[in-house]
């Protein structure tokens, strides 16, 4: 007889019908056993995953029953246990404690189970839990009936069997409602160039790893390709929204990006992989999962190397990653993770469109040594980690979650003065001795500079939750220190030499400087009914920023020695009601804060500037059948102290500044779905409007698609086979929304208009489970990006330096791949 596991998962085996409801499906009787016992024969006929307590329902009888629907077999199987079923989702089941008063030792083992580790007892705290989207084929993401807020979850299936290896993790979201991403050197190639949900950029939204908050120390930006590729990912969630008091983040406002590790197989074993495709793209690697006693451990190492879409670009990547979950007890577990990953690439910084009419849609960089645009000239390094000791445990009434995290990040780069410029005529380097005074000047020579920015962040999540009363009491606290470094020095880049400066100094900027967030929360899940929960949340957020500058990014540059503190409460208010098993609803209101970036403080005359603050108000409605899953939202946010970037033109150039732009009002519908045709076949849907303006004009927030779909066709196949073909329309926008008048003065105004686009994805594939040689199995699938090979303009890049000329990134071109693994 085998030994029960402290969480026993009872998982689907393919029996069931995927078109019938519960209560269409045939007679089961089972007769009087050990309930989990019962519980794993229901679950293998019914096709149900049944999630319970085994180290306590192995001591409890079931009287059997002898019921034809489904929902009385569970009634039957638990009378008498002190245990109730609650559906999560149409095939998913949690046994949980029942409101009468029953089988104590039973009903106080299962009380407030909440969100559990499908391998263990213990209880995940993180607002992000392990979804399954319930329609039996594959989609690129559903909306889970217990979410109080309009969320897409994209799980597994999706991230392995619809992308190419080495995705990054904008390719996994970006088919999600209102979400857009550019990536114009290809998927999961070179350095993705924005991110937007809703509206919101990247450093406007929340993004987390395992419920830890990550991001550069001075904006919150994500290098996309500079940290997890989806060999290492299990899951992803779109949170379109600022969640609960729970719902820890800098920018949660504008929503979170919840990332979810890959958990180690069940099946032991070795699976080396290889990819290989257009422009010149090479990849492989390997991956291990293996059991050593009480802990499983999966680890991945690979290597990738591509000329990628844009020429010049030529970029390098390695990644390590490593997560081991050791069972320390029946309601300990102790998980440990590192992560590294580096990058080299020489670096874009878009095209005028005079450029690629001239040049075409792959102009990058040249090869001309002579030209600011030589690739050699504008090279970039990336190195990143990630590492965290996450502990679950119960105590007493109280269950613990704590994760102690270290993550790093640095930068280094070469850049010209404009990457874009073609024109040897702007070159020109001057030397400057340590008094200013020049001492040589070189006509031909490329204009440049070296920098390097990194930043080390050390922080702590606890999460604590318990059964009080009617309900669940939740609390916590995320604390981080970010220590950053960054310098700029100005270089002949033909020779390699430091030019210095007219203002004596050898550096453009040299700095460091530091950002210390706190935030306690705490949050109460009030049942009003088994089927209405209220939530009051209540979170406390202070973000101090310390900026010590032997050299400033000012104009002369000069010493600065600043800091400064924002805070801000932040209460939250939700409403969920399961109005069948079928069927929730929600509604929820929520105050948003985002201090602003260091570079506020960095540059004189943007001091005074207010962090921006948001109230959100949303409601919407969830639908899941194991035939058909729907979710459909309406949002509106109130956004005040709008932080923008404007151009200041000075007696010393073009320089940055920031400014408040007032307010924006962000306004909303989204609607997702999926329907089984039948079950290998599905299709899945989506669309969102999404108005961002200014308070009192009707001028647009850059880099805002008024709309945004997608439509796709997926095929799972019990044989093996599986595919795709999915589009993603993204509208009409425009990438500026601000400039400064003849007075000096900002003025929004809409202009560098990017028209809408569609590009296509296909997949397609097949996967055994076994091989020859004694293989585990293996795979090979072929991956089409930009099918019809569509060339439009996607995303606005800036200004050309020397013409004023507005530069764009573009959609990549055709890109085919083939993926190849096997497990030994």
């Amino acid at each position: 007889m085998r030994r029960p596991l402290p969480l026993q998962i009872a998982l689907l085996l393919g029996s069931a019908l995927p078109f019938h409801t519960m209560a269409q499906t045939a007679p089961v009787a089972i007769a009087p056993m050990p309930l989990t016992q019962a519980l794993d024969q229901l679950a293998q006929r019914q096709g149900l995953q049944i999630v319970y307590a085994a180290d306590v329902a192995g001591s409890v009888r079931t009287r059997g029953t002898h019921a034809t629907d489904t929902r009385q077999q569970l009634r039957d199987l638990l009378q008498g246990t002190g245990l109730d079923y609650r559906f999560v989702t149409p095939t998913t089941v949690t046994i949980v404690p029942a409101t009468a008063s029953g089988n104590d030792q039973a009903a106080a083992a299962s009380r407030g189970m909440g969100s559990i580790d499908t391998d263990s007892g213990t209880r995940d705290l993180a607002p992000i839990s392990v979804h399954a989207n319930p329609v039996d084929t594959l989609a690129p993401s559903a909306a889970p009936l217990d979410a109080i807020q309009p969320t897409s979850v994209i799980d597994e299936r999706f991230i392995r069997d619809g992308l190419r290896f080495n995705a990054n993790f904008d390719d996994i979201i970006k088919y999600a409602p209102s979400v857009t991403v550019t990536s114009p050197e290809g998927p999961g190639l070179g350095k993705n160039e924005g991110i937007s949900i809703r509206g919101f950029q990247d450093g406007q939204f929340n993004i987390t790893f395992d419920g830890i908050p990550f991001g550069d120390a001075s904006d919150l930006h994500h290098t996309t390709s500079a940290y997890f590729n989806n060999h290492v990912l299990g899951q992803a969630e779109i949170d379109r929204g600022p969640g609960g008091g729970s719902t820890i983040g800098n920018a949660t406002f504008g929503g979170t990006v919840a990332l979810r590790s890959r958990e180690p197989s069940e099946v032991p074993g070795i699976t080396p992989y290889l990819t290989v495709g257009s422009w010149n793209t090479r990849a492989g690697g390997v991956s291990a999962d293996e059991r050593f006693g009480n802990t499983r451990v999966f680890a991945d190492i690979s290597k990738e190397r591509s000329d990628t879409y844009l020429e010049g670009t030529d970029d390098r990547r390695e990644h390590v990653f490593i997560k081991t979950i050791t069972d320390l007890g029946a309601a300990t577990q102790l998980t440990f993770l590192t992560s590294y990953n580096q990058e080299h690439q020489n670096t874009v910084q878009g095209a005028t469109l005079s450029e690629i009419a001239q040049y075409g849609w792959r102009y990058g960089l040249r090869d001309d040594p002579t030209l600011q645009s030589y690739s050699g000239y504008n090279n970039a390094a990336y190195y990143s980690s990630f590492t965290y000791l996450g502990l679950t445990s119960r105590l007493g009434a109280w269950d613990i979650d704590n994760k102690v995290y270290y993550n790093s990040f640095d930068h280094w780069s070469n850049k010209t003065s404009d990457a874009t410029d073609n024109n040897p005529a702007d070159n020109g380097v001057t030397f400057y001795d340590a008094k200013g005074k020049k001492v040589g000047k070189s006509a031909t020579d490329v204009p440049g500079k070296q920098a390097d920015a990194g930043f080390h962040a050390f922080g702590d999540v606890l999460r604590l939750a318990r059964e009080l009363g009617p309900g669940s009491f939740q609390t916590g606290i995320w604390l981080e220190r970010n220590i950053d470094a960054r310098y700029q020095l100005p270089l002949d880049m033909t020779t390699g030499r430091p030019t210095g400066t007219k203002y004596g100094n050898q550096y453009n900027y040299l700095l460091n400087d530091r950002t210390d967030t706190v935030q306690p929360y705490v949050q109460y899940d009030w049942s009003i009914t088994d089927r209405l929960t209220l939530s009051p949340g209540l979170r406390y957020s202070e973000v101090t920023r310390s900026l010590n500058a032997t050299l400033n990014k000012v104009t002369p540059p000069a010493p600065a020695h600043t800091d400064a503190t924002y805070s801000d409460t932040l209460p939250s208010l939700s409403l969920h009601e399961r109005i069948t098993d079928e069927w929730s609803a929600y509604a929820q209101a929520a105050k948003g804060f985002l201090a602003p970036p260091i570079d506020v403080i960095e540059l004189n005359g943007s001091r005074g500037l207010n962090p921006e603050t948001t109230t959100n108000y949303q409601i919407g409605t969830a639908y899941a059948t194991r035939q058909f899953t729907f979710g459909a939202s309406l949002y509106y946010i109130d956004f005040n102290n709008y932080i923008t970037e404007t151009t200041v033109h000075t007696s010393n150039g073009n320089e940055s500044a920031y400014v408040n732009g007032g307010g924006a009002i962000y306004k909303g519908a989204e609607i997702e779905g999926t329907y089984a045709i039948s079950p290998m076949l599905s299709l899945y849907g989506n669309a969102s409007y999404n108005k961002a303006t200014y308070k009192g004009s009707d001028v647009r927030v850059a880099a805002t698609p008024k709309m945004t779909a997608a439509l796709g066709v997926l095929v799972s196949s019990p044989q093996g086979y599986f595919g795709s073909l999915m589009g993603k329309f993204v509208g009409r926008q425009y990438g500026l929304d601000n400039d400064t008048d003849n007075s000096g003065n900002t003025v929004f105004v809409n202009s560098a208009p990017i028209g809408g686009y569609l590009a296509v994805d296909a997949a397609l594939g097949f996967r055994a489970d076994h091989g020859p040689w004694g293989a585990k199995g293996w795979s090979i699938s072929m991956d089409v990006n930009n099918l019809f090979n569509a060339h439009k303009i996607a995303g606005y890049a800036g200004t050309q330096s020397v013409s004023g000329q507005n530069l764009y990134f573009g959609l990549p071109g055709r890109g085919v791949f083939l993926d190849l693994s096997v497990k030994l």
